[in-house]
């Protein structure tokens, strides 16, 4: 796709800040637009995107993902605009509203806008689409803290300007999938037996089966452990999901969409639900910078309705009680 640099002056910038993180190149994003007023972003669907195994539908993970990174290009461009200076602004929360699903087989498209920046706070809001930007799949609103660019060196904003080598700070992770991890089964043209694969992988003690079923948890590495009535969820260190270059941190995204996954397990183990809960919204708030480490995760229900369920989650790496990010989000049951 051609950008006219005319009306999109910022694309160049926005491309290569994008193709800095490991998680955005593991994802194939393509910036389309942008400029000192909003950035366009396309995700090309994958089959390991897959969130709903029956139905082929892409994780609410990868489109909080789009939005996070979206939202955090608007940020970068609009304050280059604004102050001719780079800067790299850390997610201090972002909420996600999911309209309807995205169709499978078609790639989404993330619209943010940097609508207001203070001296210390950046606000964006955006929407993932489709086919229009009026048909939307999901509205997104974030605030995005500043950080000096004395804080970040030269090297990171060269690159950005093109003035340094195109370097890649975390190269994605290369290993194959071993021979131990369950071959997911994958049908979008019949129901999965949800229930069935929840009573054996509970009998079993034995979680893997389960969480094979959906290609998204194998794509971020996800993991999970059951310790009497608790199950603890385990996010290990990838370069893949590396978003923050520069510590290096896990993407802000994929921490939520890791968190989401966590909920829709828990849901699923202790409400023996017959289907894959869908989201309805998602609100995360990130406390401290998630690094390139091992992270873990603990959910709880603390609303059931016949419909609507309300689960929290609580993530950390190091220590339990300093918690790396804290989200709440509502999901449909039936």
């Amino acid at each position: 796709m051609k950008v006219s640099p005319e009306f999109f002056p910022l694309t160049e910038i926005a491309t290569r800040f994008v193709d800095q993180l490991a998680q955005c190149r593991r994802l194939n994003l393509r910036v389309h637009e942008a400029s000192e007023h909003h950035v366009l972003i396309e995700l090309p669907y994958a089959h390991e995107l897959i969130g709903y195994p029956d139905t082929g539908v892409i994780h609410g993970g990868v489109i909080t993902t789009l939005m996070d990174t979206a939202s955090g290009s608007a940020v970068v461009c609009s304050i280059f605009e604004k102050y001719q200076a780079l800067e790299i602004s850390p997610t201090l929360d972002l909420r996600v509203d999911y309209m309807k699903p995205a169709d499978p087989n078609k790639p989404v498209y993330g619209f943010a806008e940097c609508y207001r920046i203070s001296s210390s706070i950046a606000f964006t809001r955006g929407i993932a689409y489709q086919d229009s930007i009026d048909d939307p799949i999901a509205h997104a609103v974030g605030s995005f803290m500043r950080i000096s660019p004395e804080m970040i060196g030269d090297e990171f904003p060269q690159i950005l300007l093109g003035k340094g080598p195109a370097t890649h700070f975390a190269a994605p992770d290369k290993e194959k999938v071993e021979n131990s991890v369950p071959e997911p089964i994958i049908s979008t043209s019949s129901q999965i037996d949800v229930k069935e694969i929840v009573k054996q992988a509970t009998e079993l003690n034995d979680f893997s089966h389960l969480l094979a079923q959906v290609p998204y948890t194998n794509f971020i590495g996800m993991a999970v452990e059951r310790f009497g009535d608790e199950l603890v969820f385990k996010l290990p260190a990838k370069n893949d999901n590396i978003g923050n270059p520069i510590l290096p941190a896990i993407h802000g995204g994929v921490i939520a969409g890791f968190m989401e996954m966590s909920a829709i397990v828990q849901l699923m183990v202790f409400m023996h639900t017959t289907k894959v809960p869908k989201v309805v919204d998602f609100s995360i708030d990130y406390l401290r910078a998630g690094y390139h480490k091992d992270s873990f995760a603990e959910c709880k229900i603390t609303r059931q309705g016949r419909r609507v369920a309300n689960v929290s989650i609580n993530c950390w790496q190091t220590n339990r009680k300093k918690l790396i990010a804290t989200a709440r989000a509502h999901f449909l049951i039936d």
